[in-house]
């Protein structure tokens, strides 16, 4: 569930501002026969998956790492490129057998009617960071008014995913576990840095993914990482090495880690920055925890959408003098005039943006009047309702919208890979398998396991 803090926000529009409703989108083809729907991408990498064996077998070296660099980039894909990759390799319906049609976009969203009377659209949750954002301002007062400061949410997520397969890997509903890490965008060091710079990562930048001539990761020390701008700060380097650290402590081999920078043409509608943590597995290299700089985008569209300010301050070494614009009502004018709208009105100028108030300052002496908008009505007023005055002010802070650093976990994801990885198998002998995972999540700790079934073992002396 959201808890709804931010002025004029409701449930049902949360999604909406955030941009999930507009551009949380993937591709999709269909049977053209039977009209089954399958994610177009994923389509592409399983033929591959098929082919790569065969063409290894001919020892043909071009096709193969024609086959490599689709299966690497595939996933980034435009409708028109799936739809010419489809084409020139001729791929069909893995289930079927039959042709695919065009490839066209499909929402991962959850939609759903919400009230008796079914007319008020609703979207299931496709992560949890929304409730921690519109809660921002208490969260703030949380922390005494300073930043940084982070909060975590453990919750379940909700995705219409397309064609559900692979057991954890890719379902409809899924247990996830975000950190929104609220920072100065000025300053976006990390005090903890320090303790983790030396640490050596396998690190796949977008600018290697591009090169045709780097294969794979790389190894990299954290700091040179983030000193020769690969990672685009401190804060968001932290974060992806203490991921390393968590995943290697509950039973991740280091060699399967890897932590791949999104490239610019996959890089979601929030994101500044994106390092996905990686997991090798049977299934191929698998995303199990996201690291995105979110910028100030989802505080600047939530603010936007309720006209209240979702910010901080930072202390000035030297006071400011500012002009502001106010707008004075005219209450004893407008409780006759407005009559019933008179409330909201004076909600509005009270939570309304300094940009708002000096737009409509503008309009009101250009044209005498304004029209605000308020719960689908516009309302009219002229100078006899409402006037702006100029006022000078000494300040000694000044306020912004945070950017976030989000960490976010795939919490089922995270147990198939330790499943997998803790996997053994006896030597010389396949049929006596067992699972070796580590300390922090063993489920038993010490086990007494006699090697004779006698019962005189048993009794007690």
């Amino acid at each position: 569930m959201l808890e709804i803090a931010a002025t004029n926000l409701t449930l049902s529009n949360v999604l909406k501002t955030s941009g999930h409703v507009d551009k949380f989108e993937d591709l999709m083809v269909k049977d053209l026969k039977t009209g089954t729907p399958r994610r177009a991408d994923k389509i592409i990498q399983e033929w591959i998956e098929k082919e790569l064996p065969k063409l290894r077998k001919k020892k043909k070296t071009a096709m193969i790492e024609e086959l490599e660099k689709l299966d690497a980039d595939v996933d980034d894909y435009t409708a028109e490129q799936i739809d010419a990759t489809i084409e020139k390799y001729a791929i069909k319906d893995p289930d079927t057998g039959n042709g695919l049609g065009k490839a066209e976009p499909f929402n991962l969203m959850f939609g759903t009617m919400i009230g008796p009377t079914g007319q008020m659209k609703g979207y299931l949750r496709p992560e949890t960071a929304q409730g921690m954002f519109i809660n921002f301002k208490r969260l703030l007062d949380y922390n005494n008014g300073k930043l940084p400061f982070a909060a975590a949410q453990v919750g379940i997520g909700f995705r219409n995913e397309i064609s559900p397969r692979q057991g954890l890997l890719r379902v409809r509903e899924f247990a996830m576990a975000e950190i929104e890490h609220f920072v100065d965008p000025k300053c976006k060091d990390h005090p903890k840095f320090c303790l983790v710079a030396d640490e050596v990562l396998n690190m796949y930048s977008a600018k290697d993914q591009e090169d045709d001539s780097v294969k794979g990761p790389t190894r990299v020390r954290i700091g040179d990482a983030v000193a020769n701008g690969t990672v685009c700060n401190e804060t968001i380097a932290y974060f992806v090495t203490r991921t390393s650290q968590f995943l290697k402590s509950v039973g991740i081999k280091d060699e399967a880690i890897r932590f791949r920078q999104h490239r610019a043409n996959e890089m979601a509608h929030y994101a500044n920055d994106c390092w996905d943590a990686e997991i090798e597995t049977s299934y191929g290299w698998i995303e199990v925890v996201g690291h995105a700089d979110r910028s100030a985008f989802d505080l600047n569209k939530h603010s936007e959408a309720t006209k209240t300010e979702l910010v901080a301050s930072r202390r000035l070494a030297e006071p400011i003098e500012l002009t502001e614009i106010k707008a004075v009502l005219n209450k004893a004018v407008n409780g006759k005039t407005l009559k019933g709208d008179n409330k909201t009105v004076n909600k509005f100028f009270e939570t309304a943006p300094a940009e708002c108030i000096e737009e409509l300052a503008v309009t009101m002496k250009k044209s005498k009047k304004i029209t605000i908008k308020l719960e689908g009505k516009s309302i009219d007023l002229t100078e006899e309702n409402v006037k702006f005055e100029e006022r000078k002010t000494t300040t000694h802070e000044e306020k912004f919208t945070p950017h976030v650093i989000e960490p976010a976990f795939g919490i089922g994801r995270i147990l198939y890979c330790v499943f997998e990885h803790c996997f053994k198998m006896r030597e010389n002998d396949v049929a006596r398998t067992y699972f070796d995972f580590p300390p922090t999540v063993a489920p038993l700790k010490t086990s007494i396991l006699p090697l004779m079934n006698n019962p005189k073992m048993n009794k007690k002396t």
